[in-house]
């Protein structure tokens, strides 16, 4: 055997797995559709994705390619491309020896792993014990050596009732939970690096987005919605399923509008709470329930507790999620650069050039509340009227 023909690919999820029966079976649903999706999109052929015993597998010839695709499935915790045998003892050993004859290097240490689930004559330890002898004993010639507490590479055996899948790799997955398990979410997505990592965590936890990006122009580079239309198309990469909406709003007549009669120190405030007001008006539209923001706290002006308290106000009947209110720079940063989104925030395009100099870090509510009184936020309606809406995704 020179080559490893596997022949599926075992799916592991998370959490899914300690729902009630209900709700487990339908999320492994959602699960399924979504990886048939994600396969069909990307030309992998397969026979059927199927789940047993709480776990999902692939049938199909190209498993490390679906293998690969299957681990960017929100819900999906890890992968494995793997050879199905027979649960007989000595099938398992024979295709054992030829996997690790194949897979393992030379004077490396190594483990054996084993799970079994139903009745058979052996146990998970008695399949260890033979599967690591049988190892060692057919192929001297790579002169392994056992390593149970930090194996250099291992090999893995789960037998469920009459099957046994063997695997030497096990590639990490996106988690979360299925997208669709939860509902719509406007997410406000600018050109930074900070709110695409906000929309990614709530679509891990299930959400579709409907992205919202407030165009500055004339206050703003001249590139800053291409970025972040791009920033949208990479996220809504994930999504399978479910139609991704984008809508681009012309931002500048309001944030003039709000210069006529509030201090320029508090420019951001109006910025971020007409946003808001923006953002409202498009979940009752899409039939949304929350809006997500990319704000942390303390890392900018508008930011603070105090200020988050005031922009916070002018919306009240949806909640306003900010899943990296407590997250460090560090870890957002290397959070985009995993998913890609890091190199759009590089391009340093600026979304606004009306930031001041000396901005409010405390606003009071009252005097917010006082200067908004003259003004004439009819302006958002007519924004929205000519807000460019894209599709990113079609659903099914």
């Amino acid at each position: 055997m020179t080559k490893v023909e596997y022949t599926s690919v075992l799916l592991r999820f998370g959490e899914i797995g300690i729902k009630s029966n209900q709700t487990r079976r339908r999320m492994t649903n959602l699960l399924i559709s979504h990886v048939e999706s994600a396969l069909r999109e990307n030309r992998i052929s397969f026979q059927k994705v199927h789940s047993v015993y709480g776990r999902i597998y692939i049938e199909t010839k190209k498993s490390i390619e679906a293998a690969e695709v299957a681990a960017k499935v929100f819900g999906i915790v890890s992968t494995s491309p793997v050879i199905e045998t027979s649960a007989e003892m000595d099938e398992i050993l024979d295709t054992g020896e030829q996997l690790a004859k194949v897979e393992f290097k030379k004077g490396l240490s190594f483990s054996v792993g084993a799970r079994r689930i139903g009745e058979h004559t052996f146990s998970s330890q008695d399949l260890r014990e033979r599967l690591g002898e049988r190892i060692l004993e057919g192929i001297p010639e790579l002169e392994l050596k056992v390593n149970l507490s930090d194996p250099e590479q291992s090999i893995y055996a789960e037998v469920r009732e009459g099957k046994a899948h063997l695997f030497t790799q096990t590639i990490k997955g996106v988690g979360g939970m299925p997208t669709g398990s939860q509902g719509k979410v406007v997410c406000t997505i600018s050109t930074g690096l900070d709110s695409p990592i906000a929309a990614y965590k709530v679509m891990k936890r299930g959400c579709i987005p409907v992205f919202l990006h407030l165009d500055n122009t004339p206050y703003a580079d001249e590139h800053c919605s291409e970025i972040a239309v791009k920033q949208a198309q990479l996220l809504a990469k994930y999504i399978h399923g479910f139609e991704v909406k984008m809508y681009i709003v012309p931002h500048a007549p309001d944030i003039e509008e709000a210069r006529k009669h509030a201090p320029e120190k508090m420019t951001c405030l109006f910025c971020k709470r007409n946003m808001l007001r923006i953002a409202r008006e498009i979940a009752i539209q899409e039939g949304a329930d929350a809006i997500v923001t990319g704000e942390i706290i303390g890392e900018q002006a508008s930011q603070t507790t105090a200020n988050l308290r005031v922009i916070e106000q002018a919306v009240t009947d949806f909640p306003i999620l900010r899943p990296l209110a407590g997250d460090d720079k560090v870890d957002i940063e290397h959070l985009g650069q995993q998913i890609g989104t890091y190199e759009f925030a590089k391009e340093g395009a600026s979304c606004c050039t009306l930031n001041p100099k000396y901005p409010a870090v405390r606003a009071d509510p009252v005097e917010v509340a006082s200067c908004e009184e003259p003004m004439d936020l009819g302006i958002l309606k007519e924004e929205l009227k000519n807000a460019r809406v894209m599709v990113l995704r079609e659903g099914k």
